[in-house]
């Protein structure tokens, strides 16, 4: 007695999913990395602040 199961479509459809999922949190990751990026330009991480005449680090 032999029963013929086809589980190729359930775990088709995982993979699906799995993907997807994959790739929105590539996506969401990258978005973070960039908007972190920006507010380090932004707030002149990489300068070190500017001097001011009166010798103290304005923002």
């Amino acid at each position: 007695m032999t029963t013929d199961l086809d589980t190729s479509a359930t775990e088709e459809r995982r993979s699906m999913w799995l993907g997807i999922v994959k790739f929105l949190l590539i996506v969401v990751l990258a978005l973070l990395f960039f908007l972190l990026a920006h507010s380090m330009v932004r707030h002149r991480f990489f300068r070190g602040g500017w001097r001011n005449q009166h010798g103290s680090i304005s923002p």
